[in-house]
């Protein structure tokens, strides 16, 4: 994604979406310490009390041609982002073909279309650059994110059994991919 767009929320509200770079770490920081303390993403691979990550790696990480990290403002705050690190580019026989992505949003811009314009922007990204397939790991119980993916495409191809304990309960984790056509 080479420029900023700006996009209108079912409800109405404009935001912008544009690619995280190495200067966004900050916003990115802030964002988890908000994604943590909603109760929304109980069901996510984030928790309170996270370390977080060394601005060194992190600006490395997002400025990274091979990933795609892109956020979602409303005004100056970030409120969501999608991601997708191409597995193992410089692999002759992977060769970046697969893709990891993910997503978060905080609760509050929910279900007004985000989620589903930040997925068409990482799989637009990832066809663009030679991904074949993309892979996803949600929580069981995270049926806002497990009903997302599927709607798009998504079909859960493994699980991971007790892979987690969530409020002391044992969470699964469906693996989930989606082959991209040209």
């Amino acid at each position: 994604m080479k420029r900023a767009i700006k996009f209108k929320l079912k409800n109405g509200k404009v935001v912008t979406i544009r690619r995280v770079r190495g200067t966004d770490y900050d916003d990115m920081m802030k964002f988890f310490d908000k994604i943590v303390r909603d109760p929304s993403v109980k069901y996510t691979s984030q928790y309170p009390g996270q370390p977080k990550k060394d601005k060194e790696s992190s600006v490395a990480m997002y400025d990274n041609p091979n990933n795609l990290f892109l956020g979602a403002w409303d005004g100056d705050k970030l409120i969501g982002e999608s991601t997708i690190t191409r597995i193992a580019p410089d692999n002759p026989k992977m060769r970046g073909l697969t893709g990891e992505t993910g997503s978060l949003i905080l609760d509050k811009y929910t279900s007004n279309g985000l989620g589903g314009k930040l997925k068409t922007l990482v799989e637009k990204w990832a066809r663009e650059n030679g991904v074949h397939k993309l892979y996803a790991e949600v929580f069981h119980k995270n049926i806002r994110s497990l009903n997302n993916l599927m709607k798009h495409g998504y079909q859960i191809v493994g699980i991971k059994h007790d892979a987690a304990i969530v409020d002391n309960e044992w969470m699964h984790i469906y693996i989930l991919e989606k082959i991209l056509e040209k």
